[in-house]
């Protein structure tokens, strides 16, 4: 793009400023793009040149948008990323899908879904390079509206949203403790029962998700809705840690079958569904309505019903 004599804007330049707003640094720009801090300064200020003002002011911590940088962001954006969505569809056309696909997962699907997905990627898209983002639900659909992953399997319990969803499966939530500690609790109630009310595990020690957390939420509406208390011993922002404390300290969690299916293999934990119809968790495929949707996102997309029914079919995953 000719700005002026001796000037040209490329989208190199813009790709490298948008790289500075976001890490809020030179150095965190340069460790992201592989380039030297002077080769990234001296393209900012020829960029601040070319726009007639500065776009960023040095801080002791590195670096803040200016209103000029603010106003160049919201364009350079979409610009960027259109280029790139030329470019990889073009490549497509061509027989040649490759560039980079960012998918957000929830913890609970993560670890399986992830492998089963470079399986599948590394034999169909070989140029096609994955990046994994874990996260819950909330933090990860931010992430998609902002643009900054391009598809997303995440958990839903209620139906807005500004993304697109397909579902994935729907199974309900489940009180989870380990084996020796649930058959104690079932001892003293007179069995072991086919599902069970929130009212009933009201009293149980358990260990939730920190808020806000759609599965936590979705607890304690209910359980205000009920006129009852929740008996919560600990909460943790890590499934990991939740499923640890419930080993090791014999405490229950709420989670979805597919969370601790190899725990429940390998005899580790017991777990009985609730009853309410409210406590049920959908997941979903989700992607953007703001990021445009590469040749590569979309073929990734599409494989991962197919692996999900695969999971299904296996009883990795439980509808």
């Amino acid at each position: 793009m000719q700005i002026d004599a001796g000037q040209e804007l490329t989208l190199k330049a813009l790709d490298t400023f948008v790289a500075v707003a976001h890490a809020g640094s030179i150095s965190g720009a340069a460790a992201q793009l592989g380039l030297a801090q002077s080769a990234i300064s001296r393209q900012i200020a020829e960029l601040e040149r070319m726009l007639g003002g500065a776009l960023f002011y040095r801080t002791g911590r590195g670096v803040r948008p200016t209103m000029l940088a603010a106003q160049v962001l919201d364009d350079a954006e979409p610009l960027l990323a259109g280029a790139r969505q030329l470019l990889e569809s073009a490549r497509g056309h061509a027989g040649n899908v490759s560039g980079l696909v960012t998918v957000g997962l929830v913890p609970a699907v993560a670890p399986l879904l992830s492998t089963r997905l470079l399986t599948a990627v590394k034999e169909r898209l070989p140029n096609v390079r994955l990046r994994i983002v874990e996260g819950y639900s909330g933090e990860i659909e931010t992430r998609l509206t902002q643009g900054a992953v391009d598809l997303a399997v995440v958990n839903r319990y209620r139906a807005e949203g500004r993304n697109s969803y397909r579902r994935l499966l729907d199974t309900p939530l489940m009180l989870v403790g380990r084996r020796e500690t649930m058959r104690a609790h079932w001892r003293t109630t007179g069995g072991v029962p086919a599902a069970m009310s929130l009212q009933q595990a009201s009293g149980l020690p358990l260990v939730l998700p920190v808020p806000p957390n759609a599965i936590r939420n979705l607890l304690d509406e209910l359980a205000s809705a009920l006129d009852i208390s929740l008996n919560v011993c600990m909460e943790a922002s890590s499934s990991v840690v939740m499923k640890r404390i419930v080993i090791d300290h014999g405490a229950f969690s709420v989670l979805p079958y597919h969370a601790v299916a190899a725990e429940l293999a390998a005899g580790e934990f017991e777990a009985v569904p609730f009853s309410e119809r409210a406590l049920r968790q959908t997941v979903v495929l989700a992607t953007s309505s703001r990021r445009p949707f590469t040749v590569a996102a979309k073929q990734v997309a599409q494989m991962i019903p197919k692996l999900a029914d695969a999971l299904i079919q296996e009883g990795q995953w439980r509808r």
